[in-house]
């Protein structure tokens, strides 16, 4: 008798978990929250510029559902600085806040952030690690697309800063 009820009670559990996920939507496998961005990197600091006077810089970002601070977005900042696509130069990572300065005709917001975070370098074949922060200003030209002047400063690592002027256009999705 006590197989047959817990032989129940699994058949019902099935039945009902089965019910529940055929009225529900079909799943949405889109990314969300994400930024793609591309541009290019000027170094500012000599150790960098003496491997190269500019880097292609590629970017990638996380939007988190809750802010840390009322009135932006906190968001995971992930970028690379290549050099001549050859190899990564630098890899900074950061939190970041976004706080929106207001809307320009077109009904298009402006904004600012500010992040901090860790870059790692690689100028001499070994990875070297150091706190960093950045910052910038943004506009969106479109529904999903953004441009973006940024700033990077790191501390001093391997004999390298990762210091440098960002100049990028992104898609939000």
């Amino acid at each position: 008798m006590r197989r047959i009820f817990s032989a129940a009670a699994i058949l019902t559990a099935i039945g009902v978990t089965a019910v529940a996920s055929a009225q529900s939507s079909t799943i949405d496998a889109s990314p969300n929250n994400i930024t793609i961005r591309g541009g290019v990197a000027l170094p500012v600091d000599k150790s960098l510029s003496n491997v190269s006077s500019t880097f292609t810089n590629v970017g990638l970002e996380y939007n988190f559902n809750n802010s840390l601070i009322k009135g932006g977005d906190t968001y995971l900042s992930v970028d690379a600085f290549f050099n001549n696509f050859n190899n990564v130069v630098a890899y900074p990572i950061a939190i970041n806040q976004r706080f929106y300065t207001g809307t320009n005709p077109a009904g298009r917001r402006s904004y600012y952030f500010v992040g901090v975070g860790m870059t790692w370098t690689d100028v001499s074949n070994q990875t070297f690690g150091a706190i960093s922060a950045r910052g910038g200003i943004g506009i969106e030209l479109g529904p999903n697309i953004i441009a973006e002047l940024a700033g990077y400063i790191s501390d001093e690592a391997g004999g390298t800063r990762a210091n440098a002027i960002t100049i990028n256009l992104g898609y939000r999705f």
